[in-house]
């Protein structure tokens, strides 16, 4: 493309850009001050490339009225058929802004666009704020603990809790199940911590159908 915009840049062409450039004009200011603060709203002419800015606001890239199409815009348009839009693409300004950007081409009656209207929005500060939202509710695992943990309201139900899960891990029919298959319910019992409470030998004899004695056997095998 050459200062006059390219092959495609008749005549015709320029006056099509200017009417749809003087329909979108007044959009560029407002359409700033609506979607909010850290947004650059930049309307581009194409008949006048490579220097279409034509409008802009919001100021966060440093341009001006005349300043130059991006490398983007460049290699979009260069395609046959240009996108309508090119919507929330990673941008990166002058001076390390990063941007959520997008890109919205208008065609009028043409063929093909005659001018873009493109939104820059600052995301630092929400890149910031996600970032210390993930570190607040982050929940990584402990190092050789399984990371999940249940509340209780009283000692009887963390213990049946307890009995329930060790049980139910081996297959749950305490009456079908062998010496072997209850010495590994007391194994997961113990390595849940469950006897450290108070009479739990007892609670753990009592729901496996053994002595107290039998409980302290299949610790100790």
């Amino acid at each position: 493309m050459g200062d006059s915009g390219g092959s495609w840049a008749t005549p015709e062409f320029a006056a099509e850009a200017a009417r749809v450039v003087e329909a979108y004009r007044p959009l560029v200011e407002p359409l700033a001050h609506a979607v909010g603060p850290g947004v650059e709203v930049v309307l581009h002419d194409l008949s006048k490339l490579p220097n279409s800015v034509v409008a802009i606001a919001g100021g966060l890239s440093g341009r001006t009225v005349g300043a130059p199409a991006t490398d983007l815009g460049l290699r979009l348009l260069m395609q046959d058929d240009p996108p309508e839009s090119i919507v929330g693409y990673r941008t990166e300004l002058p001076g390390g802004i990063v941007c959520r950007s997008s890109t919205i081409f208008l065609r009028g009656d043409a063929d093909r666009p005659v001018a873009a209207l493109c939104l820059n929005r600052d995301i630092g500060q929400l890149t910031a704020a996600r970032d210390l939202l993930a570190a607040l509710v982050d929940t990584p695992a402990v190092s050789g603990h399984d990371r999940s943990e249940t509340f209780y309201d009283s000692v009887e139900n963390l213990t049946d809790d307890l009995l329930r899960r060790a049980i139910g891990a081996v297959g749950g029919d305490v009456a079908a199940m062998s010496k072997a298959d209850k010495t590994r319910v007391v194994k997961d019992l113990e390595r849940r911590g469950f006897f450290l409470i108070k009479e739990s030998v007892e609670l753990a004899a009592r729901a496996l159908g053994v002595s107290r004695y039998t409980i302290y056997n299949y610790l100790n095998d």
